[in-house]
């Protein structure tokens, strides 16, 4: 258990190594914390410190770097403590504020913008489409005897599919089949069209025969996302803060940063969390991000998790900054779905 003094020497020795990159020595200490204490006395405190297993020495004449345990105790001290500055929230607002964005256009930007603030690897897990709800269904005829089925759903998710018509379907009123559709069909998810039939309110077969189609097109759209749908930016971040050997480490592992399974698998256990997750070192489950850390929360809409906002930086990343960063745009996502949901 730590005591109030060797508290605030090592929330002072993590936040120095963060700033500066460089080992912390008992001097810069002494003339920083104004605690009225002797560099000797601080120093006694360090050597105590890393006994304990909270700091380590690179080698005998240096000053004292944190542990992972160092900055777990650093981390646990901020959340709920921390607050986003002014301009960045400003950015986070101006992104959020546009009403004609399509949905993944927004989240590949709310990624980029992540990685910009938080100088991270940044990572956005979509809302998958099997948690959507239809909001609406237009059919848009094409030359050529066929038709595109565009389905917009509440989170403002845009698919589309392409129908060649049937014979029988040539001379059907598709406005009459596209408001049929959207009476039945609105406001409905994937369980719901697993039992859904045509089976009232269409007299004409060939609309009927249309009706049936579309509603199986959109139960193919929904089961063949298998897998969340990840945004990814700023992976080139990671290498600014490794030296020659960290940089081969990692960038082998960069490359499979465009595979949403590997993505998915880093991420792990905190795309089902409920709340804000810190993985420092080798908390992470690869052995390749034991000088890693990893910031998570996810969104959503009432109590249904739509998705996982996250970064991936250095263990010795600006947590004070990252983790309201975090938060605050996780926040403004739900806050987006929840408008678009109506």
């Amino acid at each position: 258990m730590l005591d109030k003094r060797q508290q605030k020497i090592l929330k002072a020795v993590v936040y120095k190594y963060i700033m500066t990159g460089v080992p912390v020595g008992s001097k810069s200490l002494a003339e920083s914390l104004n605690l009225g204490i002797s560099p000797a006395t601080i120093r006694n405190e360090l050597s105590k410190l890393e006994g304990m297993g909270y700091l380590y020495q690179p080698h005998v004449s240096a000053g004292r770097v944190p542990t992972p345990l160092g900055y777990r105790f650093y981390v646990d001290s901020l959340i709920g403590r921390t607050r986003l500055r002014e301009e960045e929230k400003e950015a986070i607002l101006t992104l959020f504020s546009s009403k004609t964005k399509e949905l993944e256009d927004l989240l590949q930007e709310t990624t980029n913008l992540l990685s910009r603030l938080t100088s991270t690897a940044a990572m956005v897990i979509a809302p998958t489409l099997r948690r959507n709800l239809i909001k609406h269904v237009d059919l848009v005829p094409l030359a050529g005897e066929a038709v595109l089925l565009v389905i917009i759903t509440d989170t403002g998710r845009v698919e589309k599919k392409l129908l060649d018509l049937e014979p029988q379907e040539r001379e059907v009123d598709l406005d009459a089949v596209q408001g049929y559709l959207n009476r039945r069909l609105q406001g409905k998810g994937f369980e719901d069209l697993q039992e859904f039939r045509v089976t009232r309110g269409m007299r004409d077969p060939g609309a009927m025969r249309l009706a049936e189609r579309v509603v199986e097109a959109i139960r193919d759209i929904l089961t063949q996302e298998q897998y969340e749908r990840i945004y990814v930016g700023g992976t080139t971040n990671l290498l600014r803060y490794l030296d020659e050997e960290g940089k081969s480490r990692i960038e082998s592992m960069l490359r499979h940063f465009e595979e949403q399974y590997f993505l998915l698998n880093l991420l792990g256990e905190v795309i089902r969390a409920k709340e804000l997750t810190v993985r420092i070192g080798d908390e992470n489950v690869f052995k390749e991000l034991q000088y890693f850390s990893l910031v998570a929360t996810p969104y959503a809409v009432g109590e249904e998790t739509m998705g996982t906002v996250s970064v991936l930086g250095p263990t010795r990343m600006d947590y004070a900054r990252v983790i309201p960063t975090v938060d605050f745009i996780a926040k403004s996502l739900s806050r987006t779905l929840e408008m678009l949901r109506g």
